[in-house]
């Protein structure tokens, strides 16, 4: 037991003080995360809308965070992580708690898709900072605690969304998630410096260094990884509908399975990650989470208690996504030269912004036109194909970093045979 106990507070060691300020940053933000859960309810049965109207609504909620993510990483590259990641909190918590006056259909899908592009503007310089306080064998634990941070947020706001919506209406869940992201804002000014002296010199680009929308190995990498996010994130969509059609759970049985999933990832998330980094290589690691998401969701179509079958997909969904995304972000951070991090986190928060907006689509889709047993078949097969594109890629990368090192050797090797000049 003390084994364990050890190997898991070893795994929080050696981050820098930074890294838990972002990471309490996140917690602050993410535990007031009240309106995103809650928004097509809130659409249908306070204000009025139709189903169709709802889905569009919280399209657009998708949309925004898609354009953010891009607005977010082409400022952080301009003008630093801080003035981005600040701002958008700000910005986006007096959106967030303005988002009550307004109940016409069009105002107020342009007003939550500005809200949400402020809003997801933070997080390319989130991980950019990452990157900036983070030594290179510590990004991936850096990372995972970022993510620990963001699923303990997220297991606390929709139980206490759902309580506060069943009481004192869903006013206040707009006020308190606006509330939340200018608490964060004021935590970050208050305790993060800024100055240069935190931060390693810029590197001078490289002749022929890419960027990131012309890096082919990378955009094919991001293609992969969101076929593989686009069967995780029913979770989201689908899997809700699942439950209360299928399996009959109330509204508060499916919170609590929220609740448990981000405990899971919670406890577990920082000593897997640490021990996954010791013995696999990060393509391995989500490979396995790849593997274990396409098992998670074939659990649902199990001939057994709906018990069983919720509790099979809960665990498999949750350690996949604890061994896979972290790994994610980390070669995303790893390929990105120096001054172009920004960018391609830009392009991965891009990407996973995407996937919320195909996720629910596809997923629905395919239910009503072939009902959920054959849909958990094509989802599981999406996470399942995802593996050979990994391993091909993978090879790639591999060849590629090669490649890299043997021409930085030539060049280092003709620099030292040059004579040296007479003082």
């Amino acid at each position: 037991m003390n084994t364990i106990l050890s190997f898991y507070i070893n795994s929080f060691k050696g981050l820098s003080r930074e890294v838990w300020t972002l990471a309490i940053v996140l917690l602050i933000n993410r535990s007031g995360m009240m309106v995103l859960p809650f928004l097509t309810l809130y659409s249908t049965k306070d204000l009025g809308f139709t189903i169709t109207q709802a889905g569009i609504v919280t399209g657009m909620y998708g949309a925004g965070s898609l354009a953010g993510s891009w607005l977010g990483g082409w400022l952080t590259d301009r003008v630093g992580f801080y003035p981005v990641l600040s701002r958008s909190l700000v910005l986006g918590g007096l959106g967030m708690a303005s988002l009550l006056l307004f109940r016409d259909f069009h105002v107020l899908c342009l007003v939550i898709f500005l809200t949400s592009t402020i809003l997801d503007a933070s997080r390319p310089p989130l991980m950019a900072a990452v990157s900036i306080f983070s030594k290179p064998e510590n990004q991936t634990r850096a990372i995972a605690l970022i993510r620990m941070a963001l699923n303990l947020g997220i297991s606390i706001g929709p139980a206490v969304a759902g309580l506060l919506a069943g009481t004192l209406g869903y006013d206040w869940l707009f006020i308190i998630d606006g509330i939340t992201c200018l608490l964060a804002a004021l935590y970050l000014i208050r305790n993060l410096d800024p100055s240069q002296k935190k931060r390693p010199k810029p590197e001078i680009p490289a002749t022929g260094a890419k960027r990131a929308s012309s890096d082919t190995i990378y955009l094919l990498f991001l293609l992969v990884a969101a076929i593989n996010i686009v069967a995780f994130m029913q979770i989201m969509s689908t899997a809700p509908l699942f439950f209360s059609e299928v399996m009959q759970l109330s509204e508060t049985q499916i919170g609590l399975f929220f609740t448990f999933n981000g405990l899971l990832v919670f406890v577990f998330e920082m000593p897997l990650v640490s021990y996954s980094q010791r013995i696999w290589t990060p393509f391995k690691s989500m490979i396995l989470g790849a593997l274990l998401i396409g098992f998670g969701v074939l659990s649902l179509n199990l001939p057994v208690h709906w018990l069983i079958a919720i509790t099979l997909y809960n665990v498999l969904i949750s350690f996949g996504e604890i061994i896979n995304f972290p790994f994610g972000n980390s070669l995303a951070l790893t390929r990105a030269p120096a001054h172009l991090k920004g960018k391609y986190m830009g392009f991965w928060a891009m990407m996973f912004s995407s996937t919320f907006i195909i996720a629910p689509v596809l997923g629905t889709r395919l239910i009503e036109y072939f009902g959920f047993t054959v849909t958990w078949f094509v989802i599981a097969g999406l996470s399942f194909i995802s593996i050979p594109g990994f391993i091909w890629i993978r090879n790639r990368w591999d060849r590629e970093e090669c490649r890299m090192s043997k021409d930085e050797g030539r060049i280092t090797n003709q620099s030292a045979d040059r004579p040296k000049e007479r003082q």
